[in-house]
């Protein structure tokens, strides 16, 4: 996308030939301040085939493109698309990044609209998964030897029990979901998930996931990571473990009156869900977190509030 000058000649000194030359001048050394100038010169032109308009209107659509790629990714398919049709030169460094840019889109798109599709609500701050209640995790505790296992699930009737399987499946919103896939979009581009089902973490490191939000489906795959460590420690991740060590605490009480965070309920229950999870594979290859996730329910067992506050949530070791 080189400019070209205007020529210098009795016609350029009108009004659009200054505003050319002063949007090429802001393209070149301060492209924050050059949408206006090249804005008005399009408004004040009215031949749209002069190689002038042709630059200035495709360096207006790619503007638009990079903002929103960085702004707002879901309303950059559009412009970015219109700017590498109004573009013949492959070569350049805006063709390569917006061609790349846009291949990862297309890649990651069935994930994003089986992530919307989640909810009604795109603004949602949580919701409750239904298929992960079904997913069944053993009451076991197996510390002997280096790959340690421990879960426990307390509640005192069936009631309690459906509860917690609900609270085990409440994850954060799909549009949390949604903007943290595009912050990583070459990572979900590249490795694209193996079964359609809600963001629960992110690829950590030794090639493991590293849990954001506590559920049943977490907890799950660091279970069967254990199993398959204990059956050959050389895992199919890529790395050997030395120890691992998986510690799950799912409790479910109930309260007359409960406040958290300023907040008072009356009547409610209460799932405090606590994951510990630590892998070694070597004096200094491993990492480990503690997350916890609090989910609040009404006596008919709807979900009211949910919270992830807890200071662990941000701490991480990693060796």
């Amino acid at each position: 996308m080189a400019p070209l000058l205007a020529q210098d000649d009795a016609a350029t000194q009108n009004g659009p030939c200054r505003l050319y030359t002063l949007c090429v001048a802001k393209i070149r050394n301060a492209p924050l301040e050059a949408y206006s100038p090249c804005k008005q010169f399009l408004e004040q032109t009215s031949d749209d085939d002069t190689p002038q308009v042709k630059y200035v209107r495709t360096w207006i659509v790619y503007t638009l493109c990079v903002a929103k790629i960085r702004n707002a990714p879901l309303e950059a398919y559009s412009p970015c698309k219109q700017f590498l049709e109004q573009t013949s030169d492959d070569g350049t460094p805006q063709v390569k990044y917006v061609s790349a840019w846009i291949a990862r889109y297309e890649k990651v798109l069935p994930y994003v609209e089986f992530l919307q599709r989640l909810t009604t609500d795109k603004n949602a701050p949580w919701f409750v998964y239904e298929p992960d209640m079904g997913i069944q995790l053993p009451q076991t505790s197996d510390t002997d030897g280096p790959y340690k296992i421990q879960i426990s699930r307390s509640f005192s009737d069936s009631n309690e029990a459906e509860m917690l399987r609900k609270a085990e499946a409440v994850y954060s919103g799909p549009g949390k979901m949604v903007t943290d896939l595009f912050r990583s979009l070459s990572y979900w581009a590249d490795k694209p998930p193996e079964e359609m089902a809600p963001i629960w973490g992110t690829l950590g490191n030794d090639n493991i996931q590293s849990t954001e939000v506590v559920t049943a489906r977490a907890v799950r795959y660091y279970y069967d990571l254990s199993l398959a460590a204990k059956a050959n420690p050389h895992l199919p991740t890529g790395f050997d473990a030395v120890a691992t060590g998986l510690k799950y605490d799912g409790v479910i009480k109930h309260f007359d009156r409960y406040s958290h965070n300023g907040n008072t309920f009356e009547n409610v229950y209460v799932a405090d869900l606590t994951l510990e999870w630590g892998f070694t594979c070597g004096g200094l290859c491993g990492m480990g977190f503690t997350r916890n996730k609090l989910v609040v329910l009404d006596a008919n067992g709807n979900v009211i509030a949910v919270y992830l506050d807890a200071p662990v949530n941000s701490l991480s070791w990693v060796s």
